[in-house]
């Protein structure tokens, strides 16, 4: 529960006592017919229970209601001899506050019963109040002790039935930040972990076929796989960490290091890149290696050795990276599997303010991202 709303159901009861039990203990005394001193104590103590008792009905509220109907019953069967029943005086209205707390916190069965367990006690308390003597008094004081607690109780069901969109529109909002949370972690994990693996496995499997007749490059390929074994590790490592750094750590220097670690004698990689560099903002910087690695990864698990892929950076109006390979020695790429990374990546472009393009491209396959440069001071 909020703590406005906690705050403000103890403050009412307060605010109640400071207010009307002065004005009963004041109503008390100057009776026409002087009470006898026990029957006024008396009287005074059950409304001092009576606000005592409101004011526990948010933290107990069925079993203060049943314990302020049974102060209202003693009040109003209370020995008056001229005057107004003590049922009537102004400390009542705190019995009020116990309805509204039941329509609030119960079940709808309690918050039913409460209801006519509160329409019985107005019948009873304008039956028997003995200044009300026309039975037309009596409708009418029956009528208004209804209206009073019915408001009180309808107010409660409202204020239930706002808790509840509140409290439903909060676990939506914590299930799509987790669900954004995952999706973020996804989409991380597979731009660090699938495109490592995929370079461990193109390189693992260079080193098996080089081993005996050049094992230079079997030895090359096998500080490639550690390398990128290093790098997946140290990369979910940064996902999960809460002190992560909020800018990037990995700008354009790092995309020879992504291509070196892509390139074998199976995988041919041209790299070009047209125009003057220009600043990125932050969320393009977060986006350019991940465009790169899809590219290398897809062309690498897609395609059969050898293949060629040319990666091509070109700066203008827009920061546009193509990503076409020749397809290799097999099949096409049309198979690109469930197509998770991509629709990831196409995220992470659009956040960015870019957008993203795949598709065939003659015998292999071409991934196109255009990423917004900032303009020059």
């Amino acid at each position: 529960m909020p703590r406005a709303s906690l705050r403000l159901d103890l403050l009412v009861p307060v605010l109640l006592a400071v207010i009307l039990l002065p004005a009963s203990l004041v109503a008390l005394a100057q009776q026409p017919t002087a009470l006898p001193l026990p029957f006024a104590l008396a009287a005074g103590v059950l409304f001092v229970a009576l606000h005592v008792v409101s004011f526990l009905a948010s933290r107990h509220p069925l079993g203060a209601f049943a314990t302020a109907s049974a102060i209202m019953l003693l009040l109003a069967v209370f020995p008056v001899a001229v005057g107004v029943t003590t049922a009537l005086y102004p400390s009542a209205l705190a019995y009020l506050v116990c309805v509204h707390q039941v329509a609030v916190r119960c079940e709808r069965r309690h918050a039913l019963l409460a209801i006519i367990t509160a329409v019985i006690g107005s019948g009873f308390v304008a039956l028997t109040a003995p200044e009300l003597i026309d039975p037309i008094w009596k409708l009418g004081a029956f009528l208004g002790l209804v209206a009073a607690n019915a408001a009180a109780w309808a107010f409660g069901l409202l204020q239930r039935l706002r808790r509840a969109q509140a409290a439903a529109q909060e676990e939506a909002r914590v299930r799509a930040a987790l669900a954004d949370e995952r999706t973020r972690i996804s989409a991380e994990l597979h731009d660090v972990v699938a495109h490592s693996l995929t370079v461990m496995i193109a390189q693992a499997e260079v080193a098996r076929g080089f081993l005996r007749e050049q094992p230079e490059v079997s030895e090359r390929a096998l500080d490639v796989v550690l390398d990128s074994g290093r790098s997946a590790l140290r990369g979910m490592r940064g996902i999960v960490r809460d002190d992560a750094p909020l800018q990037p750590t990995e700008g354009l220097d790092a995309l020879e290091d992504v291509i070196a670690g892509a390139r074998s004698p199976e995988t041919r990689i041209d790299l070009s890149e047209q125009g003057a560099r220009r600043p990125l903002a932050a969320p393009v910087l977060l986006a350019v290696l991940p465009v790169v690695r899809e590219g290398l990864t897809n062309a690498i698990r897609h395609t059969a050795p050898p293949r060629a892929v040319q990666v091509r950076l070109e700066w203008g109006t827009d920061l546009v990276i193509t990503i076409d390979d020749d397809g290799g020695s097999g099949a096409s790429g049309a198979g690109l599997g469930s197509g998770t990374g991509l629709a990831g990546l196409a995220e992470r472009v659009r956040l960015a303010g870019g957008s993203l393009e795949s598709g065939p491209m003659g015998h292999g396959w071409r991934l196109r991202a255009a990423l917004p440069v900032e303009e020059d001071a």
